[in-house]
This record gives structure tokens, C-alpha cells and sequence, in this order.
């Protein structure tokens, strides 16, 4: 069996060099790394399952890239991918960017130099997105995102926004608020934009004042939707009867300010997330919210990959659709 010292000699590189390329890392020069790679399928070098994928036509990886894997909402999507591709015998190979350009397209990178079945990825806020994506499909290979991603076409899992995010204040216009603040998404963010549409659209079909809502922009955290309500909850005079969140961290970020403040949910306070994160059920009281099903979007995504490998990537692009739903519970109160 030919080992990595002999490859290193036979492609005339080092031995670091071959172990990089081997391991997806940076830093190889793209012509150097293909030299390196023809070398291995030449001498069907194999060394586990990373190089079985380099050799083999039809890989069993399947690359998902996540924006930002600290965040639970993603997590849950890649709990879907990975349960749908271990039932079918493939394998994830999984890269999180953060949220630097450069790691970004370096991952993108390395996910190629695998040569997997297909890609999966999620919609984040990287500028270079569409360009990098693109650079993906001209390998051939499938790719199925999550969320449709503007200028570029692949095959997709989704929701819409717009409608889904309306289910949140028609819920709290229809139990009786009528002083209402919107925690919206920071503007980089696509999806705070069809959001914050949503929103206004609910406003104007319940044919309420605009002197009555305000919108207050966040980060889409946490900690974000903290700052912001302890500022928004401090004056009893002007303090809203309800918050409506971007998303279900920046919810947590309210309870956190209501209880600080002393104020009670929903007696003081009603509120209200978006996304459906799995623990918002065990807040106190439990989160009402608008939930995406990120688990069921991962699943989906997955299968409809997988879908289309089976088909040899041909018939035209595919689209699933998931239907957000509003899961009612304790955090809000009727007026």
C-alpha cells in the first residue's frame, strides 16, 4: 500500500503538503493541490474515509455549510441534515464560517476539494455568497440551499417570510394590544426586511395607527434583544403592552430585561419570538412563537439533495416549501 511519504515523493512536495490537502486545510496552492490529488487517485492511495471521497467518482460526503453554528437555530437545522444523511449512508462534512468573508471562502474552498455528492447550504449574510455558490455549481455537483439566495439558482428549502412573519402580530393585534414594538433584524440581514414588510402589512390590515407601533432594530441576539427592551421597558409612561421579536434569542433577551426590571410576563408584558428553537418551550412562562420547523427545514433540505443525486442532478431545479405555523403558549395575554 502506497503510504503518504511515498506520495509526497512522487508528487514531489513535502509530506505536510499531501497531509494538508488530505485534510481540506488552507494554504495549498490551488496547482499544487491538485497535482497532489490526481496523484492520489493515479496511485488509489486510501487512508480512511477522507480519502475514499478523493479517490471515489461518487463521493459519500455531503459538504453543509452553516454561517454561524453558534447560534441554535443552526444547530437544529444541521441535527435535521446529519439524521436524513446518516439514514442513507452518507456522510456530513460540515464547516461553520463565523462571520468573516475570508474563512468563508476558504471553507467553500475546502468543501470542493473533496469533490462531494452534493452541498448544502444555509443562507447567512456573507457578501460574497452568490459568487462563491456559483463557483460550487460550476463543479457540477448539486446544491440545495436553505432559503433561496438572490442571483444565484440551486435547488432550495424555504419559507416565506413575509407571510410567516405576520403571523406574530395578527396574533397580538387579534388578542386586544394596540401599543406594540417590533424587535426587528438588523438591516444586513435579508430576512429582516421581508420581516419587518410583514409587520407593517399586519398593521395596516388591522387598520391601526402607526403612531402606535415602533420598530427598534437589533442584532438578532440575545443580548441584543436585552439592551433594547431594558431601554423600551424602563418608563411605565411609554412602555409598550407587547413585544414582537425578530427572533426567539432576541425573545430570551427580553425575559432577561422584564426580569430585571420586575416586570412580569405576560401580566406586565406580552411577548412573542419567531424561529421555533426547540428549548423556548422551557422558558418561564413557556415562549408563543412563530415557528419555522428549523429541525424539519435541515431534513428537508437533506432529502431533497439526495433527491436530486438520485436523479443525476437533472430535471430542473426543485423547490420545497415549509409552512411556518404560530405555537401559542404563555407569553402573551389578552388586553
Amino acid at each position: 500500500m502506497v503510504t503518504i511519504t511515498e506520495l509526497a515523493r512522487l508528487c514531489g512536495v513535502s509530506r505536510s503538503t499531501v497531509s494538508a490537502v488530505l485534510n481540506g486545510k488552507p494554504g495549498v496552492r490551488e496547482k499544487t493541490r491538485q497535482k497532489v490529488l490526481e496523484c492520489i487517485r493515479e496511485h488509489n492511495y486510501e487512508r480512511g474515509l477522507v480519502a475514499k471521497s478523493l479517490v471515489s467518482e461518487l463521493s459519500r460526503m455531503i459538504g453543509v455549510f452553516v454561517p454561524d453554528v453558534g447560534r441554535r437555530f443552526y444547530k437544529e437545522i444541521i441535527y435535521g441534515i446529519n439524521a436524513v444523511l446518516e439514514s442513507h449512508d452518507y456522510h456530513m462534512l460540515y464547516h461553520g464560517a463565523g462571520h468573516h468573508s475570508g474563512t468563508y471562502q476558504e471553507q467553500l474552498s475546502a468543501i470542493k476539494t473533496y469533490r462531494p455528492a452534493g452541498s448544502i447550504i444555509v443562507k447567512g449574510t456573507h457578501a460574497r455568497s452568490v459568487e462563491d455558490i456559483q463557483d460550487i455549481l460550476e463543479t457540477g455537483a448539486p446544491v440545495v440551499t436553505v432559503e433561496r439566495i438572490e442571483g444565484v439558482e440551486t435547488h432550495a428549502v424555504c419559507y416565506d417570510n413575509r407571510r410567516a412573519a405576520r403571523l406574530a402580530p395578527d396574533y397580538v393585534f387579534d388578542m386586544g394590544h394596540r401599543r406594540v414594538t417590533y424587535l426587528a433584524g438588523s438591516a444586513p440581514w435579508g430576512a429582516s426586511k421581508e420581516r419587518k414588510l410583514g409587520f407593517m402589512e399586519s398593521l395596516v390590515e388591522h387598520e391601526l395607527d402607526f403612531g402606535g407601533a415602533m420598530t427598534v432594530e437589533t442584532p438578532g441576539t440575545a443580548e441584543g434583544g436585552y439592551e433594547a427592551a431594558l431601554s423600551i421597558l424602563s418608563d411605565p409612561e411609554t412602555r409598550p403592552t407587547a413585544l414582537v421579536c425578530f427572533n426567539d434569542l432576541t425573545a430570551m433577551g427580553v425575559y432577561r430585561a422584564a426580569y430585571e426590571l420586575g416586570l412580569r410576563i405576560p401580566d406586565d408584558v406580552s411577548v412573542i419570538g419567531f424561529d421555533g428553537i426547540d428549548f423556548c418551550e422551557m422558558l418561564g412562562p413557556p415562549l408563543t412563537t412563530v415557528s419555522i420547523f428549523p429541525e424539519k427545514l435541515g431534513r428537508a433540505a437533506a432529502e431533497l439533495l439526495l433527491e436530486v443525486i438520485q436523479r443525476d442532478n437533472r430535471g430542473g431545479v426543485l423547490t420545497r416549501e415549509i409552512e411556518a405555523k404560530l405555537i401559542e403558549r404563555q407569553s402573551v395575554t389578552k388586553v
